[in-house]
């Protein structure tokens, strides 16, 4: 199943003329807003040309007339004819039950919506110091955040007033949302942080078998209560590698592994084990658009993450802001205090036995920092989690078996391969 053309590129290949620019009108996010509401999800070329299938897959869609689920925001490629049902038959079966796991993780995942029955992130948070019991695929998430001891969880004051930067039409409007640019801002996510950080402020308890108590001390629920904070924790930008997780391990728990999960924001779950060969497309950032510049091939199963600070799709258009001063807004915020840093413009991470949610955690550190601490990815390296990225034209790469195909040389251009 190849999913790249053959033959070396002419030229770097732009993502579909995504960039990011200092036009930031309604109409990007009205735009937005029409794809999730049709259902419909285009995930650029990154994902799209690293996937398409051939005539022995297909694109599994989700039903719709359930209301909205988790698939809005993913695309899953599926290979038919490995069981003993029919083909029409499986593709029913598989369409089924995919449509029901979206759903369900669309609604336990939420934390913007009341849903009866539900115990969501919405429902957790309204409801501090009260024992709940909670779909097995949050709980999880919740245990592989215990695990990593990472705080970003906790910052959901922080990505409430954060992600209203994302929408804002001009850089005028910045200033309520951004610390880089408002000391009082700054200071309130300071204060944010604080709490965040400090177990005996805010706290998951997981008690067993799906029970969780949302522990919120009395100092900071008298705080929320003068700020107006409802959310303490929230899973936010990094909701999607915990859903690709939950729909890879059911789907696969049902007999369903020959196939690939993708989501639009860089988490993609290979279920695969059979030995076909996949391909993975090596981005970088040249001025102010994402280019192809190398594909690794691979075999599954594997999970892998992409954070970058640029889109490389139409959805992917809503998570970053460009001022007009060529800074870059991005949604991954600093458990320090509350303000966005990345290391590197762009850092895939990989592993063929660990989940999206366990390599995110484990690459947060070292993606959201100042600057780039190699020795960090080193030590990613020595811990069974791979990483891939650009810097200079080099493609730097710690598997040492990895191979590279279309690297880009031309244009007064050439991109070379460091191991």
């Amino acid at each position: 199943m190849k999913r790249t053309s053959k033959g070396g590129l002419p030229r770097p290949q732009p993502v579909e003329s995504i960039e990011l620019n200092n036009e930031h009108t309604g109409r990007r996010l009205a735009l937005m807003l029409l794809f999730l509401a049709a259902g419909l999800i285009f995930l650029g070329y990154a994902v799209m040309q690293m996937l398409t299938p051939q005539s022995e897959w297909i694109t599994v869609e989700a039903g719709t007339s359930g209301g909205a689920s988790s698939a809005s925001e993913f695309e899953f490629f599926y290979r038919l004819g490995g069981g003993e049902a029919s083909p029409a038959a499986e593709r029913r079966a598989l369409s089924a039950l995919y449509t029901e796991l979206s759903r369900n993780a669309f609604e336990v995942f939420h934390n913007q919506l009341a849903l009866e029955g539900v115990n969501n992130l919405y429902a957790i948070n309204r409801h501090p110091n009260e024992e709940l019991t909670v779909d097995g695929a949050l709980y999880e998430a919740f245990a592989a955040v215990e695990r990593s001891g990472n705080r970003a969880l906790y910052l959901g004051p922080v990505y409430d007033r954060y992600s209203g930067l994302f929408s804002c039409e001009d850089d005028s409007l910045l200033a309520d949302f951004d610390p880089r640019l408002s000391t009082e801002v700054a200071r309130e996510y300071q204060e944010y942080a604080a709490f965040a950080n400090d177990p005996r402020a805010v706290r998951v308890e997981l008690l067993g078998e799906n029970r969780i108590r949302l522990f919120v001390s009395g100092e900071y629920l008298e705080y929320a209560g003068r700020e107006g904070i409802e959310s303490f924790i929230d899973f936010a930008w990094m909701r999607n590698a915990f859903i690709a997780d939950y729909l890879a391990e059911e789907l696969a728990a049902k007999g369903f592994t020959r196939g690939v999960l993708a989501s639009y924001d860089g988490f993609v779950r290979c279920l695969d084990g059979s030995g076909e060969a996949y391909s993975y497309q090596v981005f970088d950032l040249v001025g102010s658009a994402a280019y192809i510049v190398a594909v690794m091939e691979y075999q599954g199963p594997r999970s892998m993450v992409n954070l970058r600070d640029y889109p490389i799709n139409l959805l992917d258009q809503a998570r970053f802001y460009r001022l007009r001063t060529g800074e870059v807004r991005t949604p991954y915020v600093d458990t320090a205090d509350g303000v966005c840093r990345n290391a590197l413009s762009s850092l895939t991470c990989y592993a063929g036995d660990k989940g999206c949610g366990e390599i995110l955690l484990e690459m947060l550190p070292v993606y959201i920092a100042c600057e780039l601490r190699e020795e960090a990815l080193e030590a990613l390296a020595e811990e069974g989690t791979d990483f891939v990225y650009c810097e200079d034209q080099v493609i730097h790469a710690s598997e040492k078996e990895a191979a590279f195909s279309q690297i880009y040389e031309g244009g007064g251009m050439r991109y070379t391969v460091a191991r």
